[in-house]
């Protein structure tokens, strides 16, 4: 069996990821790229006596990076030395897709051009001489429609032939003069190319002369002739690549496109007014449904489970067995009851297998009809001059939509926004003011119990924490956010096979790296309880909490384990839910809300944003708090008295 790795490479929004699961099936894993927070997804998958390594890296539009994950996207191909490239193009418009098939040949690696969503294309009225495209650029070209399966088993046919081959295409031809200045500039190159380079002369000549920023450097040490003509050289190097990809699609377009009208709801959406109502509808009815679904099924079904079959078993069981002392307390606790216990066999599974692993399940299905239908990028059209106005754009959507999963998750995402100013505010939009799904849940747990309007008070709270703080941040913040430029993804019927391969791939990340905190979180409360340092804890908080906060002093439990899990920390707030009155409750609730991140998007805030941006991000979130906790706390102490 030989091993062989396999990049997938191409614009965003051309079905990449969608042909990357049906290649790899079940077997996709998740994690971050070196030094990076940029997630990079892998498969594999054997086939005729190779064993497959396949990357599916971000979306990039060309070999020049503008971010961290398009400068990722071109690592895997320049720094790990990939067998072979495989480009997705969309059938549709193919013509704006050649560009970065002609970089892509100058790097030396075999390289196969994938056709996608060649369905789309036949019912548009579009046909593309495949053959003569083939034979024009000299690399294997493949046609796929991935969200039907069609083409998949040809395309590892060609796989397979072009590893036995080893066969990397030859540079495109252009025009003779600027062959001659990339000639004399590999020249200069030939004895400083850096060691962890593993691309060709050719393309580290055309990527110094188009001004990469990465190798700078090397431009500084070339003679002083060359280096007066780099600009112009770029310049005509990018005339020159475009010039020749338009020739390449028209003589291989048999057919073109049939003028397509924009949707009803396209039209609609770019427009700012019916734009925003109805971007503001649709996010609106797939949150509210998403809870709706979680409360109803992920919450009532699982404790009916737990509490009339797993806790009775598990409790009458180590009663049995084990002795009264520390081992069964951190295991079940002294009391039956969720909150009541903090055992790890009972606080513990309950939170993870029968409230957040069924939530989860259910949000992130519904992120993937989201994303494979089209909606969730449309979302970002109509919100851009909102969201500007707080010193975000529309391009952020995507990830405070994945952050209402996770934070971990939509910290990561803010990758794709351009300026630092952008993704620090999208980061803190999403610490102060989205509740991860698992938090919500809990939110409409414990302060369901008092009525809806204390779940509809504590979102109007978020949302204006957020709109001015944001705003602040904003005008003090230095920065220009770039005008928002999005290709919108065709509209689709999301395939469930594909839909359940995410999900599937999604909760196993979070198998991996929540549930410990989760089970860490708990054992630190319920060694809390068992040691009575919680006591010790709440009598020193006691001035805060019961002055400004008005709230009892065994909150400060809430406030511990909220460092770890905002989730867990919610859910033990029902221990003391006796003591308070409703407004309390909303009081604690929103300041274990606001007051500090999770351990685990804090982490992830360092790498990403750097320390003293973090230490911003925690001391705003620690003024609002203390400015939102003692309003609500004052409220509460008049309408009690």
């Amino acid at each position: 069996m030989v091993n062989a790795k396999v990049v997938l490479f191409g614009h965003p929004n051309v079905g990449k990821s969608i042909l990357f699961n049906q290649l790899t099936g079940l077997t996709a894993t998740v994690s971050n790229y070196p030094g990076t927070t940029v997630e990079v997804y892998e498969g594999k998958v054997k086939v005729e006596g190779f064993h497959l390594r396949i990357l599916d890296a971000p979306g990039a539009y060309s070999l020049l990076a503008t971010n961290e994950a398009e400068d990722v996207a071109r690592r895997l191909l320049f720094e790990d030395r990939p067998d072979m490239i495989i480009q997705v193009a969309d059938a549709t418009s193919l013509r704006r897709h050649l560009y970065l098939t002609l970089e892509l040949m100058e790097l030396g690696l075999p390289l196969i051009l994938v056709l996608n969503q060649v369905d789309r294309a036949e019912r548009a009225g579009i046909k593309i001489d495949r053959e003569k495209l083939e034979q024009i650029l000299g690399v294997p070209v493949v046609e796929t429609a991935a969200v039907e399966g069609r083409g998949i088993k040809e395309l590892l046919n060609a796989v397979v032939n072009v590893l036995r081959s080893k066969k990397a295409p030859n540079p495109p031809k252009l025009p003779s003069e600027i062959r001659r200045h990339l000639a004399k500039l590999e020249e200069c190159l030939s004895d400083r190319l850096p060691s962890k380079l593993r691309i060709s002369k050719r393309a580290l000549a055309s990527l110094i002369a188009l001004g990469d920023r990465e190798f700078s450097y090397l431009a500084e040490n070339l003679p002083n002739k060359l280096r007066e003509h780099l600009e112009s050289l770029g310049r005509d190097l990018v005339l020159a690549r475009a010039e020749l990809a338009d020739t390449i699609y028209k003589r291989v377009i048999v057919s073109e496109k049939k003028a397509l009208k924009p949707s009803t709801i396209d039209r609609l959406l770019v427009k700012p007014v019916t734009g925003l109502i109805l971007a503001s509808s649709i996010t609106l009815a797939i949150v509210w449904s998403v809870l709706a679904i979680v409360h109803e099924v992920a919450h009532k079904l699982p404790s009916i489970l737990y509490y009339g079959f797993y806790e009775p078993i598990v409790r009458e069981g180590l009663d049995a067995i084990l002795p009264d002392g520390l081992l069964k307390y951190i295991l079940i606790g002294d009391s039956p009851g969720i909150y009541s216990s903090l055992g790890l066999l009972t606080t513990g599974v309950f939170f993870v297998f029968f409230m957040i692993l069924p939530c989860l399940f259910i949000l992130y299905f519904a992120l993937g009809v989201l994303e494979d239908s089209g909606i969730l990028p449309r979302l970002g059209v109509p919100f851009d001059a909102p969201l500007r106005k707080i010193g975000a754009c529309g391009e952020a959507v995507c990830p405070i939509v994945a952050g209402s999963g996770c934070s971990i998750v939509g910290i990561f995402a803010t990758r794709i926004l351009r300026t630092e100013k952008a993704k620090f505010i999208a980061s803190f939009i999403q610490w102060i003011g989205v509740p991860c799904m698992a938090e919500q849940v809990m939110i409409w747990l414990v302060l369901g119990c008092y009525g809806s309007i204390y779940v509809t008070l504590l979102y109007l709270i978020l949302l204006m924490t957020t709109i001015v703080a944001g705003m602040i941040l904003n005008a003090l913040l230095p920065g220009y956010e770039e005008p928002l430029i999005m290709e919108l993804p065709p509209w689709r019927r999301p395939q469930l096979r594909n839909v359940i391969k995410k999900t599937v791939v999604r909760l196993r990340e979070f198998l991996f790296k929540g549930v410990p905190l989760i089970i860490l979180g708990v054992l630190i409360v319920n060694l809390l309880y068992y040691t009575g340092l919680i006591g010790a804890l709440a009598e020193s908080l006691t001035p805060i909490l019961s002055g400004p906060f008005n709230l009892p002093s065994h909150v400060i439990a809430s406030l511990v384990i909220g460092v770890l899990r905002k989730d867990v920390a919610v859910g033990v707030l029902m221990a003391v839910a006796p003591e308070m009155t409703a407004l309390q409750m909303l009081t604690a609730v929103t300041v274990v809300t606001l007051y500090f991140p999770c351990i685990g998007s804090l982490v992830v805030a360092l790498k990403e944003l750097g320390l003293k941006r973090t230490l911003l991000m925690i001391a705003i979130m620690t003024i609002i708090t203390a400015a939102t906790g003692s309003i609500l706390g004052s409220l509460s102490r008049i309408y009690s008295s």
